[in-house]
């Protein structure tokens, strides 16, 4: 995996990721549960700066910086979403015209939103930055037991001296330079008369 498949990888974990903890902490903080199309069309809008944001190395700054924006990004889609939703008005107020008037209100967030976006971008920062590193350790292991798997399969073999009517042979010392098999007639046959 290229430094460029990893980085898009760890974008894309970081924006989804951020997405449902932003949404589930959200809910919890006492904002209105957002639409499961909301949840995925903002976790692709903040897929590319999450990409951005990552950098090529494992660094919990830039992880910080990337979830600490989508909670941003999240926070406002989710109030304005909410805020535009006509479901929202509650009794039995069908004569009363919503016209956005309360939405300034709902951007910026009070103090029980506040915490709970906190506690949800540390919760994402933890799982992302421990999830990778648990993944590279887990991906370092599998490949300690597969080159170690591989030595034994490969190992080499005592040569065996063939005697034929008196004379000796000696081992083949050949290598073998490449897997590549040519397949198709043997150049030279020799005719059994």
């Amino acid at each position: 995996m290229t430094p460029r498949h990893v980085r898009t990888l760890r974008g894309a974990a970081a924006a989804w990721v951020a997405t449902i903890v932003a949404a589930t902490s959200h809910t919890l903080a006492g904002g209105g549960a957002p639409a499961p199309v909301l949840v995925g069309v903002v976790s692709i809008l903040a897929w590319p700066a999450g990409i951005a944001l990552v950098g090529r190395r494992l660094s919990v700054g830039r992880i910080a910086a990337a979830v600490a924006s989508a909670q941003l990004l999240f926070h406002v889609a989710f109030a304005v979403a909410a805020g535009a939703d006509p479901s929202a008005a509650t009794g039995h107020l069908h004569h009363v015209v919503l016209d956005g008037a309360g939405l300034g209100a709902s951007l910026v967030p009070d103090a029980p939103m506040l915490l709970a976006h906190a506690l949800a971008a540390v919760a994402t920062l933890l799982g992302l930055y421990g999830g990778e590193r648990m993944l590279r350790a887990l991906g370092r292991g599998i490949r300690s037991v597969l080159q170690r798997v591989e030595v034994t399969l490969h190992a080499p073999r005592a040569a065996v001296r063939r005697t034929v009517a008196g004379f000796t042979l000696a081992p083949s010392r050949g290598v073998v330079l490449s897997d590549l098999s040519r397949r198709g007639p043997p150049s030279f046959v020799d005719a059994v008369v």
